[in-house]
């Protein structure tokens, strides 16, 4: 097993280190813990990103679907969150406000306002603003296909639906 080595901290929770990951079943025990762990009752779970895609990658892509309930929403990013730094895994969880989903191999050009579960995330002591509070949600929009992805090599895939 291989680690990147890389301080992350984000609401309460801190780590230093991150499993490598490659493909859906590297995450396995992290996405059997997020499902059996939390009430996903009323509400709808997606993986998408760089895990479908069979390469090495070090985070888990996520996103909420379900009922506007900012309680049970902010409960869901925050479980999720905990789990993935419990298991060294980084799970960058998002609740989709709009209700949509981007689907790379169908979608163009698309904005989407995402929920977060903390405003800011501080890697390797530099701060980043990750969401603006609206209510009782950190909100952020997020346009696709990101930068970061275009002509990278990776042949993103369609989200799968977890629960």
């Amino acid at each position: 097993m291989t680690y990147k080595y890389e301080t992350i901290e984000y609401g309460k929770f801190s780590n230093d280190q991150w499993e490598t990951l490659n493909g859906l079943a590297s995450a396995q025990k992290t996405l059997d813990r997020i499902k059996q762990e939390l009430d996903w009752d009323g509400f709808s779970l997606y993986v998408h990103g760089s895990i479908l895609s069979d390469v090495d990658t070090h985070d888990i892509d996520l996103t909420i679907q379900g009922d506007m309930e900012p309680t049970r929403i902010n409960q869901l990013l925050e479980g999720c969150v905990r789990i993935g730094f419990e298991e060294k895994q980084l799970v960058d969880v998002k609740y989709s406000v709009s209700y949509d989903l981007y689907d790379p191999e169908i979608d163009g050009t698309k904005t989407i306002l995402y929920a977060c579960y903390q405003p800011k995330i501080t890697v390797n002591g530099t701060t980043f603003d990750y969401g603006k509070k609206v209510m009782d949600l950190y909100l952020k929009e997020t346009k696709y296909p990101m930068n970061k992805t275009i002509n990278n090599g990776i042949e993103y895939k369609s989200p799968q639906k977890l629960i």
